[in-house]
């Protein structure tokens, strides 16, 4: 893997081009600020909805989707997963003229063939690995958020120029991008949210309520766990040191309880779901027939569950704990 920097490419591939963001979302708006910000000629397309409004907030004139579609000569497909499959055949895909860029910010419907690119287009991907608010905030403070990207189908010859284009527009070179795949990144992506994610949202709760259990406060746990953002320093240091050599800051008695501990943690049943979810339910396909082919009783799952865990103690309690630290703040300064 090689990590490649602003420096070692510029946004000419740009000259005289429309860039058209479809999607005002999560990292539609990001990317379409970013570019605005950098001097790319950059729409907006996006239906009626609260993101549109947002949109005209910020200063854009939003189009309809199709109308973006068709004026843009890079298209940044950045709708969500669940619905792109909806308005492909219908309100973009009849608007893409041979030569043109589609762009998108995951591998997901391509990887899986839920859509169908035109052969005479050039199919790219660039996926920043942050949330699209942080993007934005990296790019205005003069800094980037480590990304992946991929060409996968170039039919004008230039479609890698256009990728690097994009990327330094939108700021992503600052902190480094290297390249990938559509499929590896679905597949890892998905392996996060689904495994390390989903592992460690269910093991700080059930953490929570063994804490309770034993006699400590809701908001005691609650600092510990996540509120001081201790562990958030602990992930920025290995990031930046490695895994196991970050663990030097901490006590020896840190280093042992963890070292030692962490080997009961995980028995063959957690190890055995862990490759369960990779294999079966993201590299064989179970995932995205749940959600995507089945996305209205999925939507209501996943509405419901976020509902149980709102009004879950430790979410109720977390409203008292984020008080007292933005009260002591306030007295700070």
């Amino acid at each position: 893997m090689e990590i490649l920097k602003d420096s070692e490419f510029t946004m000419d591939a740009l000259d005289g081009k429309t860039v058209a963001i479809l999607g005002y979302g999560n990292q539609g708006r990001a990317q379409a600020l970013n570019l605005r910000d950098s001097g790319v000629n950059t729409i907006i397309g996006n239906r009626q909805d609260e993101y549109r409004e947002l949109a005209i907030a910020e200063g854009w004139e939003p189009l309809e989707i199709p109308e973006a579609a068709a004026a843009g000569d890079v298209l940044l497909v950045l709708t969500t997963d669940e619905c792109m499959p909806d308005i492909w055949d219908d309100q973009i895909a009849p608007h893409i003229a041979a030569g043109d860029t589609l762009c998108w910010g995951s591998g997901y419907n391509v990887g899986y063939d839920l859509i169908k690119p035109p052969s005479n287009a050039n199919w790219i991907m660039i996926a920043p690995i942050m949330p699209g608010n942080v993007v934005r905030e990296r790019y205005e403070d003069g800094l980037g958020v480590i990304s992946q990207f991929a060409v996968e189908n170039d039919v004008t010859g230039n479609a890698r120029d256009i990728t690097l284009a994009l990327c330094k527009g939108m700021g992503l070179g600052r902190a480094g991008i290297y390249e990938s795949s559509f499929r590896g990144e679905l597949e890892l992506n998905l392996f996060t949210e689904q495994v390390v994610w989903a592992g460690m949202a269910a093991w700080l709760v059930h953490c929570f309520e063994v804490a309770v259990e034993c006699g400590h406060s809701p908001e005691a746990a609650i600092m510990v766990l996540y509120a001081s953002t201790e562990n958030s320093e602990i992930f920025r240091m290995m990031a930046e040191q490695g895994f196991y050599k970050q663990m030097t800051h901490h006590s020896t008695t840190s280093q042992y309880g963890t070292l030692t501990r962490g080997l009961t943690m995980f028995n063959d049943e957690v190890k055995a779901q862990t490759r369960h979810n990779m294999v079966h339910d993201i590299q064989g396909g179970a995932f995205v027939e749940e959600w995507t082919k089945n996305n209205e009783k999925a939507t209501q799952v996943m509405n419901d569950l976020m509902q149980k865990g709102l009004d879950h103690p430790m979410s109720i309690a977390e409203d008292r704990v984020i008080e007292m630290i933005q009260a002591a703040q306030l007295k700070q300064s």
